[in-house]
């Protein structure tokens, strides 16, 4: 939960770089009632800038315009969100180091980016969030992953937490988990994606029409992720109410069983993790 002093509207927010998710996380922020002009952000382009500026209906320039822009975003900033590719973030960072103001608070999106690698760019009396979004965010229905350094206050992290109270549900964790909570949720939408394509694969190879196939394994899986939803839905129970003693879904969900669905899952868990750690350690 936000402090109540700090409401979206009273923080400043500074944002480098608008991809896809930081657009989102922006675009949830502005919808909880932050004030557009406390919010300065920054991109590449000038063709961006105006489409983003537009889009979101904040203050936007380009670094092909203005090499100082990300300085200058940063220099009355209350939370300065970073949303540069992995590679970037730490030269990005180092170089924005001496206009940071000593409150400000740090939020990288990236992956992969220790708490230690950003705070050694910034600086050990820095508050620093590492942050683990994923893409429903951009629904407003994300979850995010949370950890903050040792120079992070309580009211540092409501800050933190507010830019992402308008597109999903925060979990603060220790930065140990940030990793797991990749794997788990940062990832998790790509598997159920994956999932549903190879559902209505077989569809189509045992006789669907492939678009019937897709639209029946599309709407399926949306139907059951509201469903998931709901508050206190339990998937372990929800398995069970659908599994009919002796019926197809219960023959099928056995058959996945006893062919290493877990073992499987937990396989694919453990290669995100590893490669996590790899983009850490390069």
């Amino acid at each position: 939960m936000t402090n109540a002093a700090h409401q979206p509207a009273d923080v400043k927010l500074a944002v480098i770089g608008l991809g896809h998710m930081n657009t989102a996380i922006v675009a949830g922020y502005v919808a909880t009632g932050a004030a557009p002009a406390a919010i300065q952000a920054t991109t590449h382009s000038i063709a961006s800038a105006t489409a983003k500026s537009e889009k979101l209906g904040i203050t936007v320039v380009s670094l092909d315009s203005n090499p100082e822009a990300n300085r200058q975003a940063v220099a009355e900033a209350d939370v300065v969100l970073v949303g540069t590719k992995p590679a970037d973030i730490v030269p990005t960072l180092s170089d924005l180091a001496p206009a940071l103001p000593d409150r400000a608070v740090v939020v990288s999106v990236a992956a992969g980016i220790t708490l230690q690698a950003i705070t050694e760019a910034v600086g050990a009396d820095q508050p620093v969030v590492r942050c683990m979004p994923n893409l429903p965010l951009t629904l407003g229905k994300g979850v995010v992953g949370m950890a903050g350094n040792q120079a992070v206050t309580d009211r540092g992290l409501a800050q933190a937490e507010a830019i992402f109270s308008g597109s999903g549900r925060v979990f603060h964790v220790p930065e140990d988990q940030i990793n797991l909570v990749a794997a788990i949720a940062g990832s998790g939408p790509g598997y159920i994606f994956h999932i549903t394509d190879v559902l209505a694969q077989a569809g189509a190879q045992l006789g669907l029409d492939p678009e019937t196939a897709v639209e029946l394994a599309r709407l399926t899986v949306s139907g059951a992720g509201a469903m998931l939803g709901e508050d206190g839905a339990d998937p372990k129970a929800l398995t069970d109410q659908i599994c009919t003693p002796g019926g197809t879904t219960e023959a099928a969900v056995n058959a996945m069983d006893d062919s290493g669905l877990q073992e499987l899952l937990v396989t694919a868990v453990h290669a995100n993790i590893a490669r996590s750690e790899q983009i850490a350690n390069s």
